[in-house]
């Protein structure tokens, strides 16, 4: 396995999260992608593999693609080796990229050539095997150059701070702290993200859950699953869930299993299989089996 990143480029830091290399084996034929909270751009090196949705419909994953904010979980069936280039975005930073509206982007694993001008130049570019450093090369210069005069829109950009410290901040206050309408700050949210500030709080909520608890099974020694489950309850105060009920609502609505079912999973992959989890088979929604 080989996984490298790149530093991000100066005065894009409000925008990119990282820029990332992988070029790694298969582990499962399959492998279950939970929601994050940004968007990526990724040019596909590797073969043409498919991806499925919660219901099982298939698209194909080609040369390069976009994937916005997901609210729900995606299964691809990995190919045997997978090589990708790419960047993972902040909610903000989506317009780096392309002028297409949030909502169009968010829920959706598109052909990035129909929405990210300038991509199928690098794609050609990268044809070719290239090395990790010339890729992540070739990728921060495409950044770079699609950058120019970008500017993040700051009521969004605050908004998307305040929900992070506090998911459960009411809109109202929000729109208020921002200095615009209740109306006006959905509406520019959307317009960015893709999504309203509730369904962004909520998917933002459950990726830092997840990762806190697998710091805390780390800490426990849990992550090689010798010893018990994570405190789901004391988790679940600390990250803003009223209850483990809730906590049990939230995994079946964006990773399909509840918490037990996701820690065993875990525990036999280990952390790095947190928001990607190897399958042997494709999840079928019970809404796909009626």
């Amino acid at each position: 396995m080989i996984y490298e990143e790149r530093a991000v480029p100066a005065g894009l830091e409000r925008a990119v999260s990282r820029l990332w290399f992988l070029e790694a084996p298969r582990e499962r034929r399959f492998e279950k992608i939970l929601p994050l909270p940004f968007v990526h751009f990724i040019v596909n090196l590797s073969d043409p593999y498919a991806l499925y949705d919660r219901d099982g419909h298939a698209t194909v994953v080609s040369a390069a693609f976009l994937s916005g904010i997901q609210t729900e979980y995606l299964v691809i069936e990995s190919p045997q080796l997978t090589r990708h280039v790419g960047v993972e975005l902040r909610p903000e930073g989506l317009s780096v990229l392309t002028r297409v509206p949030g909502a169009e982007v968010a829920r959706r694993v598109q052909d990035a050539t129909a929405v990210v001008p300038g991509s199928e130049r690098l794609v050609a570019e990268l044809h070719g095997d290239p090395s990790a450093d010339a890729a992540l090369t070739a990728l921060s210069d495409f950044l770079v150059e699609r950058a120019v005069g970008w500017r993040p829109d700051d009521v969004v950009q605050h908004a998307l701070e305040s929900l992070h410290e506090e998911p459960e901040r009411l809109i109202g206050d929000l729109a208020r702290a921002a200095g615009v309408s209740h109306r006006t700050l959905i509406s520019r949210f959307r317009g960015v993200t893709g999504l309203t500030p509730k369904e962004y709080a909520q998917v933002d909520r459950f990726h830092r859950f997840l990762g806190a608890a697998i710091a805390s099974a780390a800490v426990d020694g849990t992550a090689s699953g010798s010893a018990g489950a994570p405190d789901w309850t004391a988790l679940a105060g600390a990250s803003g869930y009223y209850d483990q009920p809730h906590v049990i609502r939230a995994f079946r609505r964006f990773c399909g299993w509840t918490p037990t079912e996701y820690h065993r999973r875990i525990a036999e992959f280990g952390p790095d299989a947190a928001y990607f989890v190897p399958l042997d088979e494709i999840p079928v929604s019970p809404q796909a089996r009626s």
